[in-house]
Parts: structure tokens; sequence; C-alpha cells
């Protein structure tokens, strides 16, 4: 099974124009933060910790996640973590999925949302070196073990299929076709309507629905879950659909 964590950071950072900007980003995004403040929210009968994770910042950061994650499950918490995967037997499928990503949002090099930590930049984000940067380490260096936890999120095929049975199938031209997904992507994508729809709806809206789902369905009381930031707001509302006594404590 490939994996394909999506960073989204990057989009922010193209929004980021001037030097003036970045420094107002890196001083406000808390990717500077050396300790990840944890949500509580509760229903009275089940207890959801949500860890609002940066997938790029210090590495004191990363190891308090990995102290914080190793100490709730000795208090017996279930934990929930976040990885959009695909279930893609071989290339041609796997990539036939990677171009019609691509051709939604205009992007589908997974390195280029991720800190070039010899050049200290992200995107066109230029980082001072002081800050000391780096890319969020693999779940088992965050003590997420999963063998036993749960996979709450979904796969690249289930956001494609999510939004062609809205908006039809996504057509692709030649031009992607003749262009791998390795190249510098030149061909027409979606307009920018289309890309925020699918940010919105799909990669925001869809993974916080199904992630409101299984801890709706959960049998387990204490629920710790390791998610990227910008989900949070949308994941409390989706839980308070399904349940108006959530509460954030």
């Amino acid at each position: 099974m490939r994996t394909c964590t999506l960073f989204f950071i990057l989009a922010l950072a193209l929004l980021l124009g001037n030097s003036a900007c970045k420094q107002i980003y890196i001083k406000h995004s808390k990717i500077l933060e050396s300790k990840p403040e944890l949500k509580s929210i509760s229903n009275g009968e089940k207890r959801v910790l949500f860890l609002p994770i940066h997938h790029i910042g210090l590495k004191e950061y990363y190891q308090d996640i990995a102290k914080k994650t190793d100490s709730l499950i000795g208090l017996n918490y279930m934990v929930f973590y976040e990885q959009v995967n695909t279930k893609a037997s071989d290339h041609a499928e796997y990539e036939s999925l990677g171009k019609k990503f691509r051709k939604i949002t205009g992007n589908f090099n997974a390195s280029s949302g991720y800190l070039d930590t010899v050049n200290n930049s992200l995107g066109n984000m230029q980082f001072d070196k002081k800050y000391e940067l780096t890319n969020q380490p693999p779940l088992a260096k965050l003590g997420v073990n999963t063998s036993t936890a749960v996979h709450a999120d979904v796969s690249l095929e289930e956001l494609i299929y999510a939004y062609e049975q809205r908006n039809g199938p996504i057509e692709l031209d030649s031009c992607d076709k003749a262009t791998s997904l390795e190249e510098e992507y030149l061909c027409e994508a979606l307009d920018r309507k289309s890309r925020k729809e699918f940010r919105e709806d799909f990669i925001l809206g869809h993974r916080n629905s199904h992630l409101a789902q299984l801890i709706h369905r959960s049998e387990a009381d204490k629920i710790f879950v390791i998610y990227g930031a910008s989900h949070y707001k949308g994941f409390i509302k989706e839980l308070e659909k399904l349940d108006a006594s959530w509460e954030e404590e």
C-alpha cells in the first residue's frame, strides 16, 4: 500500500509573496511552538484529545508529541491518526489517480510540500536557519504504532471518486497523459473555483466527516487524535452534527 501524506502548507506559502508576509506567517502559524496544545472535547460518555499537528516544525515539538503519545497510550487512550494512502495495486493505476489529483490541484509532487532542510525553504518561502525547522517525522517516531492504532483517514481513490460523483469524470488531455508525475507540470489544471471546491469540500470537508463518523461509532471512550491543524474546526462541526452534546472543554 502506497502512502501519500498531503501537505497543503505550500498552498498558503504561495500566497505570501513578500518578505514581510513571510515573517508574519512564521510568527503566527505556530510552526515555532515547542509543545503542541491538546484540544479536549467530550460528550459526557467519550473524551477526545485532539492534537492539531503541524507538518513542519521544531525537533522538540515532535519529541514532545512522542512523549504525549506514549503517556496517553499508558492511560488507555486509543490513537486515531491521519494518513492519506492508496490501495492502487499497480503503477498504471497509481499514475492514473495521481494525474487526476494533479489535474484538479495543479501539482502532485509531494516533495514540493516538504521543507527543504538544505536550502531552508518551503516552495518559494525562505526560512531563516536559526529556526532549525524540520519535516514531520514518520508516525513511528511520534510513538504511533499503526498496527494497533486506528487509521482515521481516507484513500486517494476515495477523494477522487467523491469529487467525480459530484462533478463528473476528470478528463485528462494529451498533455496530462504525456507528463509523468515526476516531471514539472505545465499542462492546464482545472480552474481556481474547482481547486477551491476540492480543497474545502474534499481535502478538508470529506476527511473531517470521515473522522467524525469513526469517532461517533467507536466503542472507545478515550480517544487521542493526531490530525492536521487545519482540520480541527471543521471536524468539531461534523462531530456536533452527529451528536449535539459534544463540547470543547
